[in-house]
């Protein structure tokens, strides 16, 4: 898909005819910006899948693994998966005049997917409880 539109972007680029601004904006709405969000939101809401015999829970066991046969429980969906049109899109908005509203659009589902694969800090820790009159 990346190869694609890379090359239908360069071809739009020789053809006179054609105006490469308006080939971007019509991929970047219909197509990239769509799926990123799309998978962004498969990825928030997937499902966990055994790698042994591929059953889906419903929801995860609390033991977190298979209750069928004891096998380590895993995503559906990967981050790599969700981030794959990023950078195509990010030199699409850089290359082409495609308009202030794809770019913001463009910063705001980064935006979104750095808080979403923000790094686990393993240093935070409760230490105590605070019991007490909050007045």
């Amino acid at each position: 898909m990346l190869d694609k539109v890379k090359e239908q972007l360069d071809l739009a680029d020789k053809i006179v005819a054609v105006k490469g601004e308006e080939v971007a904006r019509k991929v970047l709405g219909t197509h990239i910006l769509r799926d990123l969000v799309g998978n962004l939101r498969t990825f928030t809401s997937q499902r966990s899948r055994c790698s042994k015999c591929n059953w889906k829970p419903r929801r995860a066991p609390l033991k977190g693994v298979c209750v069928k046969c004891g096998g380590k429980l895993g995503p559906t969906v990967f981050k790599a998966g969700v981030e794959k049109y990023l950078q195509v899109a990010f030199d699409m908005v850089k290359r082409y005049n495609v308009g202030e509203y794809y770019r913001q659009r463009l910063d705001l589902i980064k935006v979104e997917l750095d808080e979403t694969f923000r790094p686990i800090e393993e240093d935070r820790t409760q230490t105590k409880l605070l019991v007490g009159d909050f007045a």
